[in-house]
């Protein structure tokens, strides 16, 4: 990742190779064209015209975005996250974002905690300095697509490329009323189903029908204000979730 914002790493992401499924060669069915450019066959490098791409509107939210821009003063930002489920055990733990210092140019630079203890992510010092997108975004995403990887056996590297497909294209962004410290608050919703036409959904079985949804507000410091990702039981069921995992911001607490 580079460290001047999220806009380049978004675009770097589609540079990721296709390594299939469990092994699978990978064949014309398994590619998807981005920005007019084919992802998906190893080895080859993704060209871009610059001058004709644009960001779709869900990426354009996410990974765009100054989303640090409304915070003015040095301090830290609280998320809780949560997983539960009847596939496994759950638990809760804590994400902790420090501002250290705003730069002239209004970039941040941040200290990111992802998890305590032994779960704890590492984070490289180099993607917390002088950036203007939210880190705790593309940690988590980074150890979702690494869960996916344990749970199905599967590439984290493919995983990865569906996710970007899905945020290119049929990604939904809805306005979005949510309640916050007791107080009615706009935003926006994004959700991707990245794996719901996947030509490799048989592989994945139940967790083939995965949702993500983006709750981001202006009014939250930091401007994500919840990252929850959903495995149904089965499909339009109401029983219990397999997978529940929510990271929801929770409080800001800032250095005059």
């Amino acid at each position: 990742m580079m460290q001047t914002s999220y806009l380049l790493t978004g675009v770097l992401l589609l540079a990721f190779s296709h390594a299939g499924i469990a092994g699978e060669k990978t064949d014309s069915k398994d590619e998807v064209e981005v920005y007019g450019a084919t992802v998906g066959r190893m080895g080859e490098p993704v060209a871009i015209d610059e001058d004709n791409f644009h960001f779709s509107e869900a990426e354009t939210r996410l990974w765009e975005d100054d989303h640090l821009a409304n915070i003015k003063h040095t301090g830290r930002l609280y998320y809780a996250f949560h997983k539960s489920g009847s596939f496994e055990k759950g638990f809760d733990d804590s994400v902790y974002l420090d501002i250290l210092k705003i730069n002239d140019d209004g970039s941040k630079d941040t200290n990111l905690k992802f998890f305590t203890g032994a779960r704890r992510q590492p984070v490289g010092p180099a993607n917390l300095q002088g950036i203007r997108g939210n880190p705790v975004l593309g940690i988590y995403m980074q150890g979702d697509v690494y869960e996916m990887n344990r749970l199905t056996h599967g590439s984290w590297r493919y995983f990865q490329r569906r996710i970007k497909a899905a945020f290119a294209k049929g990604a939904k962004v809805e306005p979005v009323t949510f309640k916050y410290n007791g107080n009615d608050v706009k935003g926006e919703k994004i959700i991707i189903e990245p794996y719901v036409n996947d030509p490799h959904r048989s592989q994945m079985k139940q967790f083939a029908n995965k949702t993500y949804e983006f709750i981001l507000s202006q009014k939250i410091p930091g401007s994500i204000y919840q990252i929850k990702t959903v495995v149904p039981a089965k499909p339009k069921s109401d029983d219990k979730p397999l997978i529940l995992e929510k990271l929801t911001f929770q409080r800001a607490d800032f250095k005059s």
